[in-house]
């Protein structure tokens, strides 16, 4: 029960820091979107309320600058016109004048005073026609002023709001008008970067890395020969058979059908020693079904939820010992009716177990069978070799292995597969008298994001044996 209430409280914990993180993220994006959004739109609208304001105010200050020069010429044209004027006075003053009056009736011919008479007259329309374009001038020259007044008044308040607009500059993107400055220069080089550091790591981890570092010898975990381990029934389902006593520990995902002889309990934990690791490996909640005595059964395991995985049986006689990665368990059959004895084995110091990055490996022991699951079956290798020679397996395939086989690596046979990602840059290499598993199938296809988190997650467990 206590573990039921833990797995619980694990889950709902899970849940709230999985549904507060993806609501915060939620929140964060989306208040990012309307800052954004918010920023641009202010700065679109402002950058186009400026441009109409500047493009008025050039013309405003064409218009003066036009006023300004009129305004000049009004007062030139007004000056002469006003002296015109006094020219024009003069000269009526001079023949309208009495003494003028007086010449013309006393001493002046007919023809002499009908030509006075005419320059007189001539006189008053020349002075008529200047007053009345003299009153033109001034009446322009005052309706320019106050236009002048006008445009000034409007270019002065024109000048307050594109200062007050140039002032609110929107300081997102004025930071990332910036940003996209300074960093211009260096995308380039991070770009080449990116594309030529990978290239260059993965030829010196081919050419000059991993020549040096496979140099070292295998991993051995028992020197002494073991006893030959078989591999019983595998394929999509396989049949467990159970007698008097016996037992099977199996994922309840993989429980297909059984015998109704067959006595059920459920076990929380395959092993209580180590919780952690088969916490992690998922050898939890099993179904534990026993052989009543003198009453047999059988039992189907099968994969319930994964098309693409299939099952073995492998066989342990009496004396003889698996190395097997847990994650890779289904299930676990104890001939003694006893809980299987699982044996840690660490190599922290070996240089093998740093180009593996494997350091702790779990060894199942005693008469038993392991019921162990690969995508597109199980292959059972058995060996019989000197020391000299040994067989490759990908490392990403390998399920376990006997400990009596030296256990370590070599560098990948091509590099263009190494290089494409088919393969990692080392292979698992097997030598000695004994077997090894591997899955028909490497790994299945997934999204880059999946395959980045599942490769962290199994390079830890890898690191811990798991």
């Amino acid at each position: 029960m206590p573990l039921i209430f833990l797995k619980l409280a694990k889950w709902v914990l899970s849940k709230g820091i999985v549904l507060a993180v993806v609501g915060g993220l939620a929140v964060g994006a989306f208040a990012l979107w309307m800052y954004v959004q918010k920023s641009y739109h202010s700065e679109g609208s402002r950058v186009s309320e400026l441009a109409q304001l500047q493009e008025r105010a050039s013309l405003l200050y064409t218009e003066l600058e036009s006023a300004h020069k009129r305004l000049i010429e009004l007062g030139e044209e007004i000056e002469e016109t006003r002296k015109r004027i006094e020219a024009a006075n003069k000269v009526i003053e001079y023949f309208d004048g009495i003494l003028n009056r007086i010449e013309r009736f006393i001493t002046m011919s007919a023809a002499e005073r009908a030509e006075s008479e005419r320059k007189l007259q001539e006189a008053k329309a020349e002075r008529s026609s200047l007053t009345d374009a003299r009153k033109l001038l001034v009446n322009e020259q005052s309706e320019l002023r106050v236009k002048r007044i006008t445009y000034s008044e409007e270019a002065k308040a024109l000048e307050a709001r594109i200062g007050k607009l140039e002032g609110e500059a929107s300081g997102f993107v004025e930071h990332l008008e910036k940003a996209w400055t300074l960093l211009k220069p260096y995308l380039l080089v991070a770009l080449a970067s990116a594309i030529l550091l990978p290239i260059a790591w993965k030829l010196f981890a081919f050419y000059v890395w991993a020549p040096l570092l496979s140099l070292s010898g295998p991993i051995r975990l028992i020197d002494e020969t073991l006893p030959s381990a078989s591999l019983g029934d595998s394929g999509v389902s396989a049949r467990v058979s159970l007698a008097d006593g016996e037992r099977l520990w199996v994922k309840e995902s993989y429980l297909q059908a059984s015998d109704e002889s067959l006595k059920r309990k459920t076990r929380f934990i395959l092993d209580w020693s180590i919780p952690a690791t088969c916490l992690a490996a998922g050898l939890v909640e099993l179904v534990e079904l026993r052989a009543l005595e003198g009453v047999g059964g059988q039992v189907t395991v099968s994969p319930q939820r994964k098309a693409e995985l299939e099952v073995a049986i492998v066989e342990i006689p009496e004396g003889g010992q698996m190395v097997v990665r847990p994650s890779s368990i289904a299930g676990l059959v104890s001939r003694s009716g006893k809980p299987v004895d699982i044996k840690r084995r660490w190599r922290l110091f070996h240089p093998q177990a740093w180009l593996t990055f494997q350091f702790r490996y779990f060894v199942f022991q005693g008469e038993c069978s392991l019921i162990v699951s690969g995508i597109r079956g199980v292959r059972f290798e058995a060996m019989d070799t000197d020391t000299a020679q040994g067989r490759r397996s990908n490392q990403i395939a390998t399920i376990g292995f006997t400990p009596d086989l030296g256990y370590g690596v070599v560098r990948a046979e091509t590099f263009w597969g190494y290089f494409r990602g088919y393969n990692p840059l080392f292979d698992d290499v097997f030598r000695g008298k004994g077997a090894f598993l591997c899955q028909e199938i490497s790994e299945e296809e997934a999204s880059q994001a999946s395959r980045f988190w599942s490769g962290v997650w199994n390079g830890l467990l890898k690191v811990l044996g798991v």
